[in-house]
């Protein structure tokens, strides 16, 4: 490679840079909002409909009370809330309780549930078999244009902030269909989701089109 190559080279991957640095800035924005959700939820239930920053507003214009908690706004949360337990799920598969898992601490969790409890013993195969289905899966999800890093909080500000749903649909019925049909929860994040949040929230979607398909699982899976 001459030095004329290298140097576009280096400026591509610098644009790239800066590109991923002001995605992690806005998404740090959003964990600064989901924490002042959280604490206002507590004094004024009608403070999760304000915008809290200035920067967009959790319903789109137009949006309602009643749509709100009763409407397909639930289904963002559900969305999010599904992707990181198949992610977990994928992972642990022999595990049925992953209370206290979350994303950022997997590989944490990997070294936990690989140690026997009593002697202490670390059973290196079954880590290392932890560790490459999570490697595998991090990779996989990655060509999608997942990053933990950013879309672990932005799953949890979605989930914080829309809920999930309160009812699930029954199996087979129409609504059960739409639910689960990729076409039907596409148009509903293009309606819905504010337009600052419809590229993560489609991009988590197709990685839970992704797992859905690798796990041989309806899109949500109860």
């Amino acid at each position: 490679m001459s030095l004329e190559q290298a140097a576009a080279a280096l400026l591509v991957k610098n644009d790239q840079l800066k590109r991923e640095i002001e995605h992690l800035r806005y998404l740090v924005n959003l964990l600064q909002d989901n924490q002042m959700l959280t604490s206002r939820t507590h004094s004024s239930s009608d403070s999760i409909l304000t915008d809290l920053t200035g920067k967009f507003p959790l319903l789109p214009p137009g949006g309602s009370l009643g749509l709100f908690y009763n409407g397909h706004p639930r289904l963002l949360g559900e969305i999010a809330y599904q992707l990181d337990r198949r992610i977990l799920s994928y992972v642990f598969q022999a595990h049925q309780r992953l209370y206290g898992f979350i994303l950022l601490n997997i590989p944490q969790r990997i070294v936990e549930v690989s140690t026997h409890p009593l002697t202490g013993h670390m059973d290196e195969a079954y880590q290392l078999y932890l560790s490459n289905r999570y490697t595998d899966l991090m990779e996989s999800l990655g060509k999608l244009g997942y990053k933990l890093a950013l879309h672990a909080p932005f799953c949890e500000f979605i989930v914080n902030s829309y809920g999930i749903l309160k009812e699930r649909p029954r199996k087979g019925s129409s609504k059960w269909a739409e639910y689960n049909n990729p076409d039907f929860l596409i148009k509903m994040i293009e309606n819905i989701a504010p337009r600052r949040l419809q590229k993560d929230m489609l991009l988590v979607l197709s990685c839970l089109c992704y797992l859905s398909t690798k796990d041989k699982k309806p899109l949500l899976a109860w």
